[in-house]
């Protein structure tokens, strides 16, 4: 999972949230960094009931992805779906990362 993951060459802080369905913030978090820190340890330092499966994020805080998948984590980057999974995700100081609870909509996905 880590093997290849991005990594900083400097320090900082970014924000972390988890986003209900209805979008409300089930947690917010203000997370210092420093160079060579990984998001996944980042995040399972910060949040309760974090799990990875596959370099996905399954579960964190109240959430847990149901085995039907009709609902999922999401990761934003400073308000943009993430086209890479979390180990991947690239930071900076001020980076806004944003794990969004989604329902699966087949007419969305389609």
């Amino acid at each position: 999972l880590l093997k290849d993951s991005f990594k900083p060459t400097y320090d900082g802080i970014i924000i972390v949230e988890v986003v209900d369905l209805d979008g409300s913030i089930i947690k917010e978090k203000e997370i210092a960094f420093n160079e060579g820190d990984f998001l996944v340890d980042l995040v399972s330092k910060n949040f309760e009931n974090v799990i990875y499966n596959n370099g996905m994020i399954m579960s964190i805080e109240n959430f847990t992805t149901p085995t039907d998948w009709s609902k999922f984590i999401s990761i934003y980057v400073n308000g943009e779906m993430s086209m890479v999974g979390i180990s991947d995700v690239k930071f900076e100081n001020g980076t806004k990362i944003s794990f969004i609870i989604t329902e699966f909509d087949q007419n969305e996905w389609s």
